[in-house]
């Protein structure tokens, strides 16, 4: 039996997706948006010229899988785009009821797909596989959730201490779980025969907090990879001279949820010419927030992943503090790329020992000393990033492919 991935967004659906061709178990990957080359959108990229062509092709580079057959891709802009509008044009409460409805009738498309096609597999992602789970129409159908964070009843705890110290940071982009998608993700654990998860936190929580009846025997590990196409083959990197600036990178959401808050307070304690700072991805803190510590740091936002290997190897350390994730793929990508790492416990499966400083909690005071420690200390530096690019050739995609061929296998599918 072959098996349909279904994401309308992205995350690392099409690493499954790879990986599930690979082994030749790949019906196809339904998803909202894809940088399909026989699409309007991508001949038109091509088509325009100067500007308008080069933020087109820009843009569609962040839905690009190289590798993935584009025969083997349904996508449904439909059940995206809209959201991603609503998102850019700051009507992010807008955005996320209406990512609500749309992922309701995306998992009812991708039901009405495996009936007329099937049987199949689903290999669904959290709050966005419920519709489909949940149809009759799939009952047939073995079905895999791929719990990319935490549960959300943690989270909602998490906010409650966050308030405590920076309630300030929580203005926007980092709300509390609302009950209709906690049930919605009740509903995808129950009807799921496996729950794979990236990191012993993220099946921690979700035994913890939901009382969905026999989720022990349904919950199983499967780390993570990263984008060997992407990331790997980096330079061994030559150490940083000591009167050099450490230049730390962060890459993700902006937000109190990833622990920027923390990463700003201690570089405002640091001094000048020991750190730099750069922040990669969706700004979503009110902006004069970030003001204080302007001539500290460089602000990318969002940047197509093709970008993202030049960004890294153009850094020294990777400051991850956050407080609720699944396994943050950027930890493993950033190894790859030869970044030391600076991370919470809660930020999933990173940095051992030898590659990295891993916090048990996330507070500014934590990350400071863990940044003060890579500034004074230039060799153990750039022994962590040795160590990082080593460690990280564990977490290959083969080996990913790996664990998910062993998982079906067990499954019977």
């Amino acid at each position: 039996m072959r098996t349909v991935v279904l994401h309308p967004g992205t995350q690392h659906s099409r690493q499954t997706a790879l990986a599930l061709q690979g082994l030749d178990r790949l019906a196809f990957l339904i998803t909202g948006l894809f940088d399909h080359p026989g699409s309007l959108p991508h001949r038109l990229a091509h088509r325009l010229p100067g500007a308008p062509g080069r933020v087109l092709k820009r843009e569609l580079g962040r839905f690009a899988s190289a590798g993935l057959d584009p025969s083997k891709v349904r996508a449904f802009p439909r059940y995206e785009l809209p959201e991603r509008l609503a998102t850019r044009a700051g009507a992010v409460e807008l955005g996320r009821r209406v990512d609500a409805v749309l992922n309701k009738a995306f998992g009812k498309r991708v039901a009405a797909i495996a009936a007329r096609e099937g049987p199949f597999a689903l290999w669904g992602y959290d709050n966005s596989a419920f519709a489909a789970f949940a149809d009759k129409r799939t009952s047939q159908c073995p079905k895999i959730l791929d719990r990319t964070i935490a549960d959300g009843r943690y989270w909602n705890e998490e906010v409650e201490r966050i308030a405590d110290t920076h309630g300030d940071w929580l203005a926007k982009g980092t709300p509390r779980w609302s009950e209709q998608r906690i049930a919605r993700n009740d509903i995808e654990y129950e009807h799921a025969d496996r729950i794979v998860c990236g990191s012993p936190f993220v099946m921690e929580s979700v035994r913890k907090y939901s009382p969905v009846t026999g989720l022990a025997e349904k919950l199983v590990l499967l780390p993570y990879s990263y984008d060997a196409g992407l990331f790997a083959g980096a330079p061994a990197p030559p150490p940083v001279p000591k009167d050099e600036p450490v230049r730390f990178l962060f890459a993700g959401q902006v937000s109190a949820r990833k622990g920027v808050q923390h990463i700003v307070d201690a570089i405002r304690a640091l001094p000048k010419s020991g750190a730099r700072l750069t922040l990669v991805g969706p700004v979503m803190v009110p902006e004069k927030l970030l003001a204080p510590v302007a001539d500290r740091i460089d602000i990318l936002g969002s940047v197509p992943r093709p970008e993202m290997p030049v960004i890294m190897r153009r850094h020294h350390a990777l400051v991850f503090p956050s407080h609720c994730e699944g396994s943050a793929i950027v930890l493993i990508e950033a190894m790859a790329s030869g970044l030391a790492i600076i991370q919470s416990a809660a930020a999933g499966l990173g940095a051992s020992d030898r590659s990295g400083i891993v916090m048990e909690r996330p507070n500014a005071a934590q990350v400071e000393q863990a940044m003060t420690r890579l500034i004074e200390d230039r060799e153990l530096l750039h022994e962590m990033r040795l160590a990082a690019m080593e460690e990280a050739k564990l977490r290959d995609f083969a080996a990913y492919r790996s664990h998910i061929d062993a998982l079906l296998i067990e499954m019977g599918v």
